[in-house]
């Protein structure tokens, strides 16, 4: 048990009492933000979790976003930027920039997938020990599987980042003085081994996501951006990957919940 689930229970607690709060940013991402502002964090892009050990996932209750980012990973391979070589070789041009492209997919492992005329999936090696990006032309021939990311990459990513996990539903409103939430309820979660990790890969539960774009406004117009590589999951499906742990007084200790 991470004795850090009683603190981020207790410093919920107080910001749950605090009832709405002003969002203290612009917005995707706010709520988590605001909430991170309010535990006294400043707000950072490190490959650890977010707090003491524990990551923090917010999201808006009812909300339609279906998937959680677990963590980004990105790829390994022949060139120093991948993704990049991703982009220019198989992502489409952007309609408002015609000299760029962006590259846009969610890969799994069970199927493939038609993204700009070519169909992906992920690859388990488990001789290579790796996660393999294979690509094919419209007529199914292998093009390419210079992408890669290995199992020991991954496994470290999950013990800094996502071992333990808090999921912090909120409400949230608009006022004319701007939005507003409200953070309703905290989970708390443990994760399962590495190997039911990479189980969930195979079948297809735990997805890989590319999101290069374009910048539309602002000082940075008609350039790119690259959000990361996100090993994504559907909400429905966290108990696939973790067990939720039910957080009592501290001197009665834990127990694990059954669903």
């Amino acid at each position: 048990m991470n004795e850090n689930f009683y603190t981020l229970n207790e410093e919920f607690k107080r910001i749950h009492n605090l009832g709405w709060i002003k969002s203290k940013s612009h917005g995707s991402g706010n709520v988590g933000i605001t909430f991170e502002y309010l535990l006294g964090k400043e707000r950072e892009n490190f490959p650890i979790a977010d707090y003491n050990g524990i990551e923090i996932k917010t999201n808006i209750e009812n909300f339609s976003r279906q998937y959680i980012t677990l963590f980004s990973a990105a790829p390994d391979g022949k060139y120093i930027f991948q993704t990049q070589v991703l982009k220019e070789k198989y992502g489409k041009n952007d309609l408002n920039s015609q000299n760029n492209k962006t590259f846009y997919a969610r890969i799994v492992a069970n199927k493939l997938t038609l993204i700009n005329n070519y169909y992906m999936k992920i690859e388990l090696n488990y001789n290579t020990n790796k996660l393999i990006l294979k690509i094919f032309n419209a007529k199914l021939k292998l093009i390419d599987e210079d992408c890669f990311w290995d199992f020991t990459t991954l496994k470290e990513k999950i013990e800094k980042k996502m071992k333990y996990l808090a999921y912090i539903i909120a409400e949230k409103k608009y006022t004319k003085t701007g939005v507003y939430f409200y953070y309703k309820d905290i989970s708390f979660y443990k994760i399962n081994d590495f190997e039911n990790f990479l189980k969930l890969i195979s079948n297809g539960t735990i997805k890989i996501c590319f999101k290069v774009g374009i910048y539309k406004k602002g000082p940075k117009i008609g350039k790119t951006y690259d959000h990361g590589t996100g090993f994504e999951i559907n909400k429905k499906d966290i108990l696939k990957l973790y067990k939720q742990i039910a957080i009592q007084n501290r001197d009665q200790g834990e127990s694990t919940k059954k669903r």
